[in-house]
């Protein structure tokens, strides 16, 4: 039986919390509200502030767990579910939740050590929850038998899978070569091979969402880095000939690493946490090498000058710094935001810092005066990532206005804009032949668009098929109506049109037309690929009518007559 007078946050809520919440909801994540709601559940203050915004909202009411919202979406079904993408918390925790709350919600001794986190390779990943619906919204034309009094006039044909909701996608990566993309999910990171647009290998239960991917310049290692909210920042390295970690692990920071970043040689590396720190370290050893210890709030970004000699950080306290990437020392300080600094790209010749964030202009920096040269509008929301082309020519900015926009880095002007996302964009990145450019967000699919065009191409989605087999379940779709998929997936993939779902054996005729891994590879080539056309339904044929066959008349024998 619970002890309801004995339970309090300290003791026995908190590392509930800790162990299964506060990768999204957290002080490190607040600012970025797609993922955290603008809720921190990572101390009792947060807990009891509530959510962010005009007005504040408590998610719980001291002795009435009825009417409080944090047991009431642990509890919840399908998409409202908590933690979202699952597994539930196990019926015995959401219990003592309820008991605590109808208890009066006590914080107990907050100062005392709480009992440790449970280990978060215990917890189990979350599978598909198949409570809703993803849609890949295709242009094929809709057959005239399908348009009707009762569908809305706007409704679009889709492919629909019903696995969501799945973990966002929050870090994108091409390999040098860009043979290979690498994407960065909740506690796991997959490859997809671009020549096949099929995945190669997915590695999963890390330490909690992956934040940022990093190719070391020669390509043999991919930097991952995330960590636990509150309580450590983490860097793994995956060995990119075998697809498989390496032995090294960086867990010096007391908080998540937001950025990995290479130096252009490859001998040094750096990292920037949510514990206000960034820290360059030896690559072939790991050892840390220098703290940099300036800035008062998180460190967002990092990132090498092209000659390796300097090294830059963005900030949540607004600023940007320079530092000596031998010394550890500050250079330069570029102040003028007066918001969050959440994106940072340097230009090809380091002469120009590009920052931007929470104020959704980009301000192009003189490295050397520290004068603001350019400040370009065009996003109507948050920045989250900036992203330099390989040959230097153009960059990209991701943002909460559901749009990637690319910039001309000789002239600072926007070329053109990126659309498609029905969300926020958290990641982006630029093939290394400048063809591709990738981006992701909240509803875990991965998109990719044509550089010269801004056209969509591909949608990509996957995940790990089960706790016990390393294969995964994944779908590639191309807006023409085109798709590729796993035999999982392939089997559950159904057409709807608007918020209805096609007859089974209506979307088994289409879907056997649509299933075409060749269109798929066209898609991925660039090349050109008309619509899929769906056939109308046949209209029925007549029925022939049954007759009753003529009576056959008596055969009259024949009478020879004798002479």
């Amino acid at each position: 039986a619970l002890q309801v007078q004995s339970q309090t946050y300290s003791k026995d809520i908190k590392p509930i919390l800790k162990a299964r919440c506060v990768v999204c909801h957290s002080a490190s994540t607040l600012a970025n509200f797609a993922l955290s709601g603008g809720l921190a559940l990572d101390s009792f203050e947060a807990l009891n502030r509530g959510t962010s915004g005009a007005k504040l909202n408590p998610v719980f009411v001291a002795n009435k767990s009825g009417e409080s919202s944090l047991f009431k979406r642990l509890s919840a079904g399908g998409s409202k579910l908590m933690p979202k993408g699952g597994p539930a918390l196990p019926n015995t925790e959401i219990a003592l939740i309820k008991a605590w709350i109808d208890a009066g919600a006590q914080p107990g001794d907050l100062k005392a050590e709480t009992s440790k986190t449970a280990p978060v390779s215990i917890i189990p990943m979350p599978a598909p929850s198949d409570s809703l619906d993803i849609n890949f919204p295709i242009r094929c034309e809709i057959p005239a038998d399908l348009k009707n009094k009762t569908t809305p006039k706007d409704a679009v044909l889709s492919l629909s899978l019903k696995v969501g909701p799945l973990p966002a996608v929050t870090s994108l990566a091409f390999s040098p070569d860009g043979k290979i993309l690498a994407v960065g999910g909740y506690r796991a990171v997959f490859f997809w091979e671009v020549v096949t647009g099929k995945p190669l290998a997915g590695i999963t239960h890390l330490a909690g969402q992956v934040l940022s991917l990093a190719f070391k310049p020669d390509g043999n290692l991919l930097a991952v880095a995330g960590g636990v909210p509150g309580a450590s920042g983490e860097a793994v390295f995956v060995d990119m000939k075998t697809l498989a970690l390496t032995n090294m692990t960086i867990k010096a920071h007391q908080d998540v690493i937001y950025s990995v970043a290479w130096s252009p040689d490859g001998t040094k590396f750096a990292t920037a946490s949510q514990d206000r720190t960034a820290k360059i370290w030896e690559s072939a050893t790991g050892k840390e090498l220098k703290t940099l210890k300036d800035h008062s709030d998180a460190v967002s970004r990092v990132c090498f000058s092209p000659d390796g000699k300097t090294v830059y950080t963005a900030s949540l306290d607004h600023n940007v710094r320079r530092f000596d990437a031998t010394t550890g020392e500050t250079q330069k300080t570029f102040t003028g935001h007066a918001e969050a600094v959440n994106a940072l790209a340097l230009n090809a010749d380091g002469k120009r810092v590009i920052t931007s964030g929470n104020e959704p202009n980009l301000r192009w920096w003189n490295t050397d005066s520290g004068d603001v040269t350019n400040n370009n509008g065009g996003h109507g929301s948050t920045v989250n990532e900036i992203v330099l082309s390989k040959d230097g020519k153009f960059l990209v900015s991701a943002s909460a206005d559901k749009t990637i926009r690319m910039w001309d880095s000789s002239n600072t002007g926007q070329i053109r804009a990126f659309e498609g996302s029905p969300d926020w964009v958290f990641a982006t990145a630029i093939s290394p032949d400048d063809k591709l450019i990738a981006g992701a967000g909240p509803d875990g699919v991965v998109r990719i668009w044509e550089v010269s065009n801004a056209r969509l191409r591909l949608s990509l989605l996957v995940w790990a098929s089960s706790e016990k087999s390393p294969a995964q379940d994944w779908i590639v779709a191309t807006p023409e109506g085109f798709f590729a998929a796993s035999s999982g997936w392939a089997k559950r993939t159904q057409l709807a049109f608007g918020a209805k779902s096609l007859s089974d054996d209506r979307s088994k005729v289409f879907l056997h037309t649509l299933q075409s891994q060749e269109s798929v590879d066209k898609a991925w080539k660039l090349s050109a690929l008309e619509p899929a056309k769906l056939a109308p339904l046949a209209p029925p044929k007549p029925a022939v009518p049954l007759t009753k066959p003529s009576p056959t008349p008596p055969v009259k024998p024949l009478i020879s007559k004798k002479p």
